[in-house]
């Protein structure tokens, strides 16, 4: 099976259930005998379709008489992939696009569908139709097709960020993320960590607002290095990273981690306490608590306990020094690396995920020592889901107060004593924490 075999049947799999493109793209890549560079070329593909699919379908449906609703799920997506290596792929020469769509539709397609395809793909490199602006006289519809994002959601930044940062911000979005991973800190430094990848093969350059947060310039093997089966380093997001730096855990330290998979923030924190006193890991789910075991396996960390329990309805007899939240959220300010959230995720998602949030929150706040801490933190940009809960929560829990996340990292990921980070601003997931202290009495 080649690449374009393995995108399409990855793309049309989505077609019933988008989340779990990723595990089916692995499972395909790791099934077959394929190169690098065309394992690579069918991530690139599946992802490239997803990320755009909006637009696509819009120029497809330019040179389509009866539109792309006339064609089954199989047929749309093989004159996406032709049309996405034609558009925006250069070292793909076109008449190879559309040659290898054609044989696609001779093996998934209708017989009727075959001459469409080259007909279709044809007329578009013809009459440069992915060339031509969009220009419908409704601006919000125009950026939510250029930029393949949901209506409701290119209608909802332009009224909080203005035209100009809503695009910046859209462009962001298509980008493929970078690799960051960071050390772990029991077996490595920084420095160390650079000079043993760049032994391995691997150039790594620090991040500009998290020193601990490496980027890996050629990551494709990363996760195969002995380095990383050995436990050196975890791959992690700077506003992943800039979360436990909020956390400030210590050695001896008793942390509660609530909503714990895959094991990020808990184990950074683990790697903070030197290993030591006690984190309590809990998640709803026993097969992702089974990732985090794996993952703390991986990275030689023992001083912990896991148990799958509710977030929301979670008890426990035991207080302790500081409790992570890392909430369930929309997701939006993961939409580079999440291909799914935004044709998941609707808009009425986010008050139910607001309501569950403060449920957790609340919930939470009595598991937290007299003079304690809790960190909150989401991966959205949704004021509701961020400030919003935390605002509702502190009027409900005067006991609590917010602790100036200035303090910890850099005041250029800082906003009104919060963490707040932006993909189009710091080049990072877009992500949201507070930091809140309890009274000692």
């Amino acid at each position: 099976m080649e690449s374009r075999e393995i995108a399409l049947k990855v793309l049309s799999k989505a077609d019933t259930d988008v989340s779990y493109y990723d595990q089916a793209l692995k499972k395909y890549l790791d099934d077959s005998q394929l190169s690098l560079p065309d394992r690579a070329l069918a991530h690139e593909l599946t992802a490239g379709v997803l990320r755009h699919r909006m637009w696509l379908d819009w120029v497809l449906d330019q040179s389509l008489t009866k539109g792309m609703k006339s064609l089954t799920p199989w047929e749309q997506n093989i004159l996406r992939l032709g049309l996405y290596q034609i558009a925006k792929l250069d070292r793909i020469p076109p008449f190879a696009a559309v040659n290898e769509s054609v044989n696609l539709s001779k093996r998934y397609g209708r017989k009727s569908t075959i001459g469409l395809t080259n007909a279709v793909l044809r007329d578009i490199i013809r009459h440069q139709r992915h060339l031509k602006p969009i220009r419908s006289g409704d601006k919000t519809r125009d950026l939510s097709i250029e930029y393949s994002h949901p209506l409701w959601l290119v209608k909802r930044w332009l009224k909080e960020l203005g035209e100009e940062e809503t695009k910046s911000l859209l462009q962001a979005n298509n980008r493929q993320a970078r690799v960051i991973i960071r050390p772990n800190r029991l077996k490595t430094g920084v420095l160390e960590l650079q000079e043993k990848l760049r032994s391995s093969g691997f150039k790594a350059s620090a991040n500009k607002y998290i020193s601990t947060a490496l980027e890996v310039e050629n990551p494709a093997v990363l996760a195969d290095d002995p380095l990383f089966g050995q436990g050196y380093f975890y791959f992690q997001d700077p506003s992943g990273q800039a979360v436990s730096l909020l956390a400030q855990a210590g050695p001896g330290n008793a942390v509660l981690d609530l909503c714990a998979a895959p094991g990020g923030k808990a184990s950074a924190a683990l790697e903070r306490m030197k290993d030591s006193g006690l984190l309590l890991a809990v998640d709803l789910s026993e097969q992702k608590l089974s990732l985090i075991k794996e993952n703390f396996t991986r990275l030689g960390l023992k001083s912990y306990s896991l148990i799958c329990a509710d977030a929301a309805n979670f008890v426990s007899r035991k207080k302790f020094d500081l409790v992570l939240i890392d909430a369930p959220c929309s997701g939006l300010g993961a939409l580079r690396r999440r291909l799914d959230i935004r044709w998941r995720i609707k808009e009425q998602d986010i008050v139910r995920l607001a309501r569950l949030q403060f449920n957790i929150l609340n919930n939470a706040a009595g598991l937290v020592k007299p003079g304690g801490a809790m960190v909150y933190s989401t991966c959205t940009l949704t004021p509701e889901e961020n400030r919003g809960t935390i605002k509702k929560f502190l009027a409900k829990n005067p006991e609590f107060i917010l602790d100036d996340a200035g303090q910890f990292i850099s005041q250029e990921l800082v906003k009104d004593g919060f963490f707040s980070s932006w993909p189009h601003l710091h080049g990072m997931d877009g992500a949201f924490a507070a930091r809140l202290l309890k009274a000692k009495s």
